[in-house]
């Protein structure tokens, strides 16, 4: 296994275990709402701004580490980034981990957006981000 892919691999499966920090966190806030507890309500945002914080500076690392790859390196791993890689880019095990980590990353964050929706309603009413979205 390429040292550099392995350090993306790593940086990636560290962002996916801040990803789910902050889904859980944001779950957590959702239920201090349902019952008024606004006190370990405002705990928990504090905390989320600090995984939040996290999440930027493992997706800067990332960026790094792409860009200390080869032209040719850049390109498959970046496509490993995506949502519908070619099933012959899988054939890599070091491509599949990527995609595999960066699909998971993806449904967790997909989750946290529904805890946050229902927060960002609860809170914000018709002033909500949400609900000026239409959504």
């Amino acid at each position: 296994m390429n040292t550099a892919w392995m350090e993306i691999i790593l940086n990636l499966q560290k962002k996916y275990n801040k990803v789910n920090e902050l889904q859980d966190v944001t779950k957590q806030m959702s239920e201090c709402l349902q019952r008024n507890d606004l006190y370990a309500f405002e705990l928990f945002v504090e905390m989320r701004t600090e995984i939040m914080l996290e999440l930027d500076n493992l997706q800067y690392l990332q960026e790094d580490l792409l860009q200390n790859l080869s032209e040719e390196e850049q390109a498959l791993a970046k496509r490993a980034l995506t949502l519908d890689v070619e099933a012959t880019l899988l054939e890599n095990p070091d491509i599949r981990r990527m995609n595999e980590i960066y699909c998971k990353i993806k449904r967790s964050v997909e989750s946290t957006i529904q805890y946050d929706k229902a927060i960002s309603l609860k809170i914000g009413g018709d002033d909500s981000f949400y609900r000026n979205k239409g959504e």
